[in-house]
């Protein structure tokens, strides 16, 4: 764009060219993205635009959308954002762009995809919504990408160095995968260590209720043999969590899956007065060991109905997606419950802790969620709420991957 005498060449209008350059310094990442769909909006004649952002390092993603009626950009920004399996920067832009405004949603004109690299691993992506192109488009889009790219490179320089403020209105929980491997490690070396006592008190108090008459003291000997039970039945969620048998999948009806998982909570639906709306298709499908698989959807569920308050709602919808390594399904369990304290957030997947006092029972639960799902090659993570409760999502194989084995 640079002419042999130094001037700049541009087939942008002067006005527009200097409006891009002059926010720079930046005030923030958020509200450059909110200026620069703006730009983009009245500058290709779009119906709306749709402007993302991804960083890698530390992970985050940020988002602005735009309709050319409107005067004023909605935005969106997540400081964490969970690694799809498979997938390149453009695919997990492009995921998490149609998660927070549904494409179908925006408009009904052509959208036109455009992404760019931008400073350190961060990606630029752009959905222009627009009927029709006129002559020089392309060029125009060139140009505007390559001085938008410059603008958000000013914008993550000066993130970095700690000028730019963002404000954050979600943020992803991920599971820590290095400490719950140690803790896996321990909970299979642990457990089998307790077990063998465990086993022998629980044998010494069947063998001595065969023979004891007394009231009180069957009474004390079944009190013993109960809290040992009670040792083993954690003992057994410890191993499962740390040792999961391995699974066999095979390709499952998600919706017929869903009905039956519901069926077996419904005792527990009805106690919490609950509202449940399920958004699936029936042709949906998953590739997963049918049992592993209802387990962690129940477990998901158990950990949403134990943090509802009576009418409150919980809503499970699932769409496709397709990545480098074969179609997924992205599920999504969203409540409107207590919501996460900070401590509950950096423990939420950790075996032995449990906020059931806080009305969120969690235990071994969301941690032997995390162990199928990766055994799956799938991901788990949470997401707070902007108003109050969680959002659960799994990406899960939606077939059975190329180079596994049968």
């Amino acid at each position: 764009m640079s002419s042999e005498t130094g001037s700049v060449e541009t087939h942008l209008p002067a006005v527009i060219y200097r409006r891009l350059w002059s926010l720079i310094p930046t005030r923030s990442l958020g509200s450059t993205i909110c200026e620069l769909a703006s730009v983009w909006c009245e500058v290709t004649g779009s119906a709306a635009v749709y402007l993302g952002v991804l960083k890698s390092e530390p992970s985050q993603f940020s988002a602005a959308m735009l309709y050319a009626s409107e005067q004023e950009a909605s935005s969106v920004h997540r400081e964490i954002v969970p690694e799809l399996p498979g997938t390149s920067r453009e695919e997990r832009l492009h995921a998490l762009m149609n998660e927070a405004h549904s494409f179908a949603e925006i408009s009904d004109q052509p959208a036109r995809a455009y992404y760019q690299a931008c400073h350190r691993e961060t990606m630029l992506g752009l959905f222009l919504f627009t009927p029709s192109v006129r002559d020089g488009f392309d060029l125009l889009v060139s140009e505007l990408l390559d001085v938008s790219q410059r603008v958000l490179n000013q914008a993550l320089l000066q993130a970095e160095s700690g000028s730019g403020q963002v404000a954050s209105t979600a943020e992803w929980i991920i599971p820590d995968v290095d400490k719950l491997e140690a803790m896996a490690e321990f909970a299979a070396g642990a457990g089998h260590e307790i077990n063998n006592p465990v086993a022998t008190i629980v044998g010494r108090v069947q063998m001595l209720l065969k023979s004891e008459t007394d009231p009180e003291r069957r009474q004390a000997l079944s009190t013993i043999g109960g809290q040992a039970y009670r040792v083993r039945d954690m003992i057994g969620d410890a191993m499962l969590f740390a040792r999961p048998p391995a699974p066999r999948p095979e390709t499952l009806s998600l919706s017929q899956t869903i009905d039956d998982v519901l069926v077996s909570l419904q005792e527990e639906i009805n106690q919490g007065k609950v509202q449940l709306e399920v958004n699936i298709a029936e042709s949906l499908s998953l590739y997963a060991d049918e049992t592993q698989w209802k387990v962690v959807l129940s477990n998901l569920l158990l950990n949403s109905l134990q943090a509802m308050e009576a009418g409150g709602q919980i809503k499970i919808s699932a769409s496709p997606l397709e990545t480098e390594s074969g179609p997924f399904i992205h599920l999504r369990v969203i409540d409107e419950g207590v919501g996460l304290t900070e401590e509950e957030r950096i423990h939420l997947f950790d075996p032995f802790y449990s906020a059931r006092q806080a009305g969120r029972g969690l235990g071994f639960g969301l941690s032997k969620c995390w162990r199928i799902a990766t055994q799956h090659g799938a991901t788990i993570a949470a997401e707070t709420n902007s108003d109050r409760g969680v959002t659960f999502h799994l990406y899960w194989p939606a077939e059975k991957p190329d180079n596994s084995v049968a």
